[in-house]
């Protein structure tokens, strides 16, 4: 028997190095948010909850405003200069900032890409109004965000509501001053304006807005930058995340 004791603590020494060896072995999990966040939040071996915990906390707390964002579906508005292309995008990254928030793109090109949204005398293509404010309706929208450029005017950035919508003109120069901070655009103020697509009678968002970013003439070189329609994304979704909208 106390020949064969050394024998069994050699046996029991190697096999405790070789379950050693092959735990350095195996791969150490890595918890990942999703992968379109493509951050990685822990290193190491995780719990079950804890990992599904780690994953909620780093993704974007749900918040319920939903957002309409109504982008101009006009290419008339200066010569070769395709208005809707250049407020479509500045749109599309804006939602793409802020994926806490719901929202929807009410845009309708096709129904010409034409259109006046004041009465001077008249709005011009309100079938294609009506149809992007049916699609912000559909989808309840609290705010309602249009984007354009503007034609023959100055450069710089125009805020505009319906007169007397207080709570409209809040956001609007919110958003009016953030993006003059970020793009260094003249500030053109703010303007209470009867406009077709604000009008509450059709619109049933509580907040409706339109701004005018830049000028495609004064301000076409700096629109055309994509670097700077991603300066301007990056103000306005800022702005909307630090406010106080739920």
């Amino acid at each position: 028997m106390r020949g064969l004791l050394p024998v069994l603590l050699a046996i029991a020494v190697l096999g405790g190095l070789a379950a050693y060896a092959y735990a350095l072995s195996r791969p150490t999990p890595v918890v990942t948010v999703l992968a379109s966040l493509g951050t990685r939040i822990a290193e190491g071996p995780l719990p079950h909850a804890d990992a599904v915990d780690a994953i909620k906390s780093a993704q974007p707390v749900r918040r319920t405003t939903v957002f309409a964002w109504q982008p101009s579906h006009q290419a008339d508005t200066g010569v070769d200069w395709k208005e809707y292309v250049i407020c479509g995008d500045i749109v599309d990254r804006v939602i793409a900032l802020l994926p806490e928030f719901t929202h929807v793109k009410a845009w309708e090109t096709g129904m010409g890409l034409s259109g006046s949204n004041g009465y001077r005398p008249q709005p011009k293509n309100t079938p294609a109004f009506d149809s992007e404010i049916a699609q912000a309706n559909a989808a309840r929208a609290s705010v309602f965000i249009s984007v354009h450029n503007d034609g023959g005017a100055p450069s710089g950035i125009l805020g505009m509501c319906m007169p007397g919508d207080t709570g409209s003109r809040t956001l609007a120069e919110r958003l009016k001053s953030a993006l003059v901070s970020a793009t260094k655009l003249p500030d053109r103020g703010m303007r209470e304006e009867r406009l077709y697509s604000l009008e509450p009678s059709r619109n049933k968002a509580g907040t409706r807005l339109l701004l005018e970013i830049g000028d495609n003439k004064a301000d076409r070189a700096f629109l055309l930058d994509a670097s700077n329609r991603q300066a301007i994304a990056v103000a306005l979704a800022e702005a909307l995340r630090e406010s106080d909208l739920p």
